[in-house]
């Protein structure tokens, strides 16, 4: 507190003590007037006394009144503390609120950052042509088992051709590129070697197509748009394992290729309509898929089983047919 505060204080006891002095006296000097006249002018008299205790009682009015001041006063002081303490609780609480707001924030935006950071490794797999930038993108791919181990592949358009993309091992710098048929028969291939300028390596793949008699002609022997398609086939994976409850690390893993949106990893097949379906390898030749998968409306089924068992290597099983007497035969489960 300021010195001219307590000056201000001292000044205001002070001037309440001398207004009780004053009255004290004015009551005791008219009750002794009261008392000396009370004899000759008996009127006079009570009249007197009757101011003098007025008087004298207003030395206790302004004491209680004094007290009331300062007790109103402290509890004012009180409720103004009590008020700011609560607004200073309630802005401390908003204040946390808004900076745990901006941290979660802060920790979302970083997430999404580096999750667009790891898709551009997947797009810059196609928009930027260099070699480094495809090893690195099918590298981020195999060491997230996105793609199988012998390698991804990608279709040669309006072919029964396939570019496989083969990485050496983890500690090595190397990218062979096989030109496949549906059964995975390497026909040709060719590795890129480093120093090798992006359009000459590309070059390269148009003659491996034509040496195996797959070059459609002028302005469709394109190995770019395959790497294209391969490219935006990562980004579509990394997008769908992004989160491990949307389900899909654990089907959309070990890919071999992706062809009319249906995926073929070493485990499974899984069909573009349900990602969550999957025909396990291994029983593609137990039942009849076809006539099971167009119950579902799945029309192109046929198209992409037939694929797969050539892929595969599995040997289509003629459909069971139910005996003419004796209990029926379980109907197939859905798998």
């Amino acid at each position: 507190m300021s010195n001219h505060g307590k000056i201000d204080r001292t000044g205001r006891r002070t001037g309440r003590w001398l207004i009780a002095a004053v009255l004290g006296a004015v009551g005791v000097g008219l009750a002794y007037l009261s008392w000396l006249v009370r004899f000759d002018d008996p009127w006079w008299s009570s009249t007197l006394g009757n101011m003098a205790v007025a008087v004298l009682l207003l030395v206790p009015a302004e004491w209680a009144l004094n007290w009331a001041r300062i007790g109103f006063k402290r509890i004012t002081r009180a409720a103004e503390q009590a008020q700011a303490t609560a607004q200073e609780a309630v802005n401390t609480a908003n204040q946390t609120a808004r900076s745990l707001d901006e941290v979660r924030d802060s920790l979302l935006q970083r997430q999404f950052d580096e999750h667009e950071t790891h898709l551009d490794m997947y797009r810059h797999m196609f928009s930027d042509p260099s070699r480094e930038a495809l090893i690195r993108g099918l590298r981020r791919a195999a060491d997230e088992s996105i793609t199988s181990p012998s390698g991804v592949r990608s279709p040669i358009w309006e072919s029964d051709l396939h570019y496989r993309f083969v990485l050496g091992g983890p500690d090595e710098d190397s990218l062979t590129i096989n030109v496949e048929t549906d059964d995975g028969t390497v026909l040709t291939f060719r590795e890129w070697n480093d120093g090798v300028a992006p359009v000459d390596f590309y070059q390269q793949l148009v003659e491996a197509v034509r040496e195996v008699g797959g070059d459609l002609g002028v302005g469709l022997n394109l190995p770019t748009e395959s790497v294209k398609d391969l490219s935006e086939m990562l980004e579509f994976v990394a997008e769908k394992r992004s989160q491990e409850l949307a389900g899909h690390r654990s089907t959309l893993k070990h890919i071999i290729e992706r062809r009319e949106g249906w995926f073929f990893t070493d485990e499974a097949v899984l069909p573009k309509h349900d990602l969550g379906y999957r025909i396990d390898v291994d029983r593609l030749d137990e039942m009849d898929w076809e006539n099971h998968l167009r119950g579902k409306t799945w029309y192109d089924a046929s198209y992409a089983l037939d694929f797969a068992r050539r892929l595969y290597h599995v040997q289509e099983q003629p459909p069971k047919t139910r005996p003419t007497s004796g209990p029926p035969l379980m109907e197939p489960r859905n798998f």
